[in-house]
C-alpha cells in the first residue's frame, strides 16, 4: 500500500468539501467565497500543492479572497509547505487541515495497537477456553496461516482489524 501524501490527502479532501466535487481551483475559489467557507484553508494548501497558486490568486482575486490569503501566502513566501505546516506558523484553520492529514496518514499505527491489544485478550481467552487456533480458523472461515501468524508472532500484517474482532466476539461468546 503506498503511503498517503499530503497532496493525495488535500486532492479528496477539498474533493469532498466542495459541494460541485470537483478539484477544479476555479470553481472551488468561487465556491468558498460564496457559500463554502470550509474550502478557504485546504483550498489554499491544495492549491500550493499541486502547482495552481497562480490559478488560485487569480480567482481569489476576482472573487474576493485575496485580502484571506494575504498573510498565509506572505508566511510561505520562501519556504516548503511541509516545514511551516510542521512548524505551526499558519493560522489555525490550516493546522487543522495538517493535523487531519497526519491522522489519516498515521491511522494504521493505532490500528496495530488496537489489534496487538486484542490479540492478548484473544490468546487468554485461548487458553481458559481451551479453543484452538484449527477451530478458529475453521469455524471463522480464516485464512490458516494469516492467523496463525498473527497469533504467533503478531504483526499488525497479517490480519485485519475487522477481522480481530470477528475472533475476539467469537471467543467472548463461546463457552
Amino acid at each position: 500500500m503506498r503511503e498517503l501524501t499530503f497532496l493525495g490527502f488535500l486532492t479528496e479532501y477539498v474533493r469532498s468539501l466542495s459541494k460541485a466535487g470537483t478539484t477544479s481551483v476555479f470553481t472551488l475559489a468561487k465556491e468558498a467565497a460564496s457559500d463554502n467557507p470550509r474550502l478557504r484553508e485546504p483550498l489554499l494548501l491544495y492549491a500550493l500543492a499541486s502547482g495552481k497558486k497562480d490559478i488560485l490568486l487569480r480567482a481569489a482575486k476576482r472573487f474576493g479572497l485575496d485580502e484571506f490569503y494575504a498573510h498565509p501566502l506572505s508566511v510561505l513566501e520562501g519556504n516548503t509547505l511541509e516545514d511551516i505546516m510542521g512548524k505551526g506558523l499558519l493560522p489555525e484553520g490550516y493546522q487543522k487541515v495538517w493535523r487531519s492529514y497526519l491522522a489519516k496518514k498515521n491511522s494504521h499505527y493505532s490500528d496495530d495497537m488496537t489489534k496487538e491489544m486484542m490479540r492478548n485478550r484473544i490468546l487468554r481467552l485461548q487458553e481458559e477456553k481451551g479453543i484452538t487456533n484449527y477451530r478458529l480458523y475453521t469455524d471463522l472461515k480464516i485464512n490458516p496461516g494469516n492467523l496463525n501468524s498473527w497469533l504467533k508472532h503478531g504483526g499488525g500484517n497479517k490480519i485485519s482489524l475487522d477481522r480481530a474482532r470477528d475472533v475476539l466476539r467469537y471467543l467472548s461468546k463461546n463457552n
